[in-house]
Parts: structure tokens; sequence; C-alpha cells
């Protein structure tokens, strides 16, 4: 890995530990549905695991978009800088455990040149339409997969009376 640039490492470690796509997702949401039974009560539970498998699915896509930015500006990506654009792109700031493992560098002890509020201000205001274009298609996304989990669960319950 020594050849390869910060910004393709963090990639390469995003890619073999983080993906978690559209169809990760549908398939959560779709073993939930095989699971389903109305003899149970597990509603807290499975809510939660979907919680959790649409927090993954926005932090994938909202990391992806990251790696877009890096793909054409020259920045210091280290955690403190993804955390502040996510926050101020997405308002939300993801999994701090997950970004430092992505864009933490070990030994490191200088400051970020790039970690100034007028960079920051300046990437927010060139990305800001493609964030939320972005954050709309990862919305959608995430609505058409509930929505075949709900027909999915009409039907569960159809057949069981």
């Amino acid at each position: 890995m020594s050849g390869q640039s910060q910004t393709e490492q963090a990639r390469a470690i995003f890619l073999h530990k983080y993906t978690y796509s559209r169809e990760d997702l549908a398939a959560d949401y779709q073993a939930e549905l095989l699971n389903y039974s109305n003899e149970k009560w597990e509603y807290p539970q499975r809510a939660a695991r979907l919680s959790a498998a649409v927090k993954r699915y926005k932090s994938f896509r909202m990391l992806c978009f990251i790696f877009e930015i890096a793909d054409e500006i020259e920045l210091d990506f280290t955690p403190l800088i993804v955390k502040r654009l996510c926050n101020r792109l997405f308002g939300r700031s993801g999994s701090q455990e997950m970004i430092v493992d992505i864009f933490g560098q070990k030994g490191r002890q200088h400051r970020s040149r790039d970690n100034l509020p007028s960079v920051i201000d300046g990437v927010v205001e060139r990305y800001r339409l493609a964030a939320f274009s972005c954050q709309a298609s990862t919305q959608n996304d995430i609505e058409q997969v509930k929505k075949a989990y709900q027909a999915g669960i009409t039907i569960t319950r159809q057949q069981a009376e």
C-alpha cells in the first residue's frame, strides 16, 4: 500500500470493510420479513435492527460522496475534516469509529493545513447541491426498500388470517 496516496489507502479500507449497498439494505429488510411473525411481539428489536441498517446505508452513501469530493480536490482528509464535512453537508456525523478507521493515520502528529473554517466553508459551498442530490437519492432508495418491506408485511398478515 505504500505506493498509494492517503486517499487511495482510505478508499481501500472503506471498500474492504464498510461497503453496504442498496442491495445489502434490501437483504437486511428481506431477512426481517422472513423472520416476521404475528405470533410473537418483537417490534422494538426488529425496529432497532432496521434502523441500524438504514444508518449503515446512509453512512456508506455519505462516505462515498466524501470520496467523490476527494477525487476532485486535493484536501488533507483527516477524521476531523471528514466529520466536519459530513456534519455540514449531510447534517450527520456518521460513526466516529469508522471515520477514524478509514481516514486516521497512525503516528500522525501534525495538524491538517485544511482544517480551517474558510477551507471547510469553500468545500461545503461548492458541493452543497451535489450533497443534497446524494441525500435525496439515498432517501429514495430507503423509501423503496421500506415500501417493499411494508408490502411483504401486509401479505404475511393476510396469509395469517
